[in-house]
């Protein structure tokens, strides 16, 4: 992986209540700032141009590109639900509002050491809310799966009208995670699940899961987290109803990917490199966890770019450094042609990336 020079702001403050804590500062490559917004994603836009993001139990509206928020209640004060950060938000074609995700209002987590096996109690369920007039009110919550369903990342329409949801769920005899995924014909009223995508494993982070979706040129791409050094490609032709054409694909740590089709035509991939940039080896962890014991670089957090729809990559280039952080499980927003908000779950970095300047940089590194 060529080296791309980085840049030190001391002035960034991260949160460390989901990683591990470092005092290290965090380096940003050329074209990459800290960005001015206090809030994480995901962000859309409405049918009404404001922004949108969600977090708990409220939804929030900006008509001043963040500058301000609104905030509006996502539940009845007698529901039992709230919102984990782990979600994602679509504006259809039609305007609906959809948002999918985890339920942390009623989790239960239990994994036993000397069986190496999650108790029967774990749960953690997955829904999706609606709303009609750009998510200022909702409407009743949609019960997709019960289990525990843990991470509901990414939500997308394609051309033909089909909505498409990633989804996971806990094997609870094997031990392991699985992924499929749901799709819906009106608007996110009703859902089918598709097959099971499961290349065996075991551990509380056994398996494969938190995969990410993009539609192609002429199938639906489903790239998903494993503990392998890559991600698991599978690859739909019928619309997210069956996933097939399964295949290891890019190399990467144990963490998972964002999707985004750029204004430009170009496929942005976020991501962790199985190693730092310009080493060969990471501290690995396995035993509970996983039965191979797997890369967890999450302390540099790079993009990759396609130009021909997921045929080619260019290099990676690391956006963001932090020596022992945790810059994992991004999200992507492009609020103008070639500016991307980049936010991550974990340590909470914040930053705007500029796609022209990113690809200069690439071209200056091959």
């Amino acid at each position: 992986m060529p080296i791309n020079s980085l840049t030190e702001y001391p002035d960034i403050q991260l949160d460390f209540r989901a990683a591990p804590k470092t005092e290290a500062p965090v380096y940003l490559a050329q074209g990459v700032t800290p960005l001015a917004q206090a809030h994480q994603g995901a962000f859309i836009r409405n049918a009404q141009n404001q922004l949108l993001y969600v977090s708990d139990q409220h939804a929030y509206l900006s008509s001043d590109e963040g500058e301000t928020w609104q905030a509006f209640s996502l539940f009845t004060q007698a529901q039992k639900l709230a919102v984990t950060n782990s979600h994602s938000l679509l504006c259809t074609h039609s305007g609906v509002v959809l948002l999918s995700f985890v339920n942390t209002g009623d989790y239960h987590f239990n994994w036993r050491k000397k069986t190496n096996k999650p108790t029967k109690s774990c749960r953690l369920f997955h829904y999706v809310l609606r709303s009609l007039d750009g998510g200022k009110t909702w409407q009743e919550p949609i019960l997709i799966q019960t289990g525990y369903a843990a991470v509901a990342s990414t939500l997308i329409q394609l051309k033909s009208g089909t909505i498409v949801l990633s989804a996971q769920n806990l094997d609870y005899l094997a031990a392991r995670h699985y992924s499929l995924s749901f799709r819906s014909l009106d608007e996110g009223v009703n859902w089918q699940a598709s097959n099971k995508l499961d290349i065996g494993g075991r551990g509380h982070h056994g398996g494969c899961y938190e995969g990410a979706l993009i539609e192609l040129r002429d199938c639906v791409w489903f790239c998903i987290r494993t503990n392998l050094d890559y991600f698991w490609h599978a690859y739909s032709y019928d619309d997210g109803q069956t996933w097939t054409k399964l295949a290891p694909g890019i190399a990467a740590s144990s963490s998972p990917a964002m999707l985004t089709r750029l204004q430009s035509g170009r496929i942005m991939l976020l991501y962790n490199t199985v190693y730092p940039q310009g080493k060969t080896e990471f501290a690995r962890r396995g035993g509970q966890f996983s039965e191979v014991a797997a890369s967890w670089q999450r302390e540099e957090l790079a993009a990759s770019f396609s130009e021909d729809d997921g045929l080619s990559w260019s290099a990676p280039v690391v956006l963001a450094q932090c020596k022992g952080a945790w810059l994992a499980y991004p999200y992507a927003f492009e609020v103008s042609a070639g500016k991307i908000w980049v936010t991550t779950l974990q340590s909470k970095l914040r930053i705007l990336v500029d796609e022209q300047v990113i690809l200069k940089s690439l071209l200056q590194t091959d």
